[in-house]
């Protein structure tokens, strides 16, 4: 089963991508603490991505503290996965450059508030 989907047209890289998506699958209770991820391997296979993309997702994951492996058994969801501060600092700048970004060529404070709420309705569903 696929769990993890690549969009080869986004502009976000595709390790991020699967970065991205074990976070959300771990927030969402897909994957709880201690529980073994699926190998790199098997995520290179199902997502026709290069084994080293996968690895550089995961080296990330694990530098994050999200994850942690264990060699010859596998990576696993650390119990405070979501908790580290990291993650949240790391997102707010990338938020920040982003809007900065979108301000500089007029993109307007309502058009961000619009698209916020339809990003956060869509969780709510």
């Amino acid at each position: 089963m696929q769990l993890i989907i690549i969009d080869k047209k986004s502009r976000v890289p595709v390790y991020e991508q699967i970065k991205n998506q074990i976070i959300t699958f771990i927030r969402l209770g897909v994957y709880p603490a201690n529980s073994k991820l699926p190998s790199i391997r098997q995520i290179s296979a199902d997502t026709s991505t290069n084994v080293n993309t996968v690895k550089k997702a995961f080296a990330e994951l694990e530098l994050s503290g999200v994850i942690y492996t264990v060699p010859g058994t596998g990576s696993f969801v650390s119990e405070n996965a979501l908790a580290d501060s990291n993650l949240t600092a790391k997102a707010m700048r990338q938020l920040s450059d982003d809007i900065e970004v979108a301000k500089s060529i007029g993109v307007t404070i309502d058009e961000i508030r619009q698209l916020l709420d339809s990003i956060y309705k869509e969780d709510e569903r």
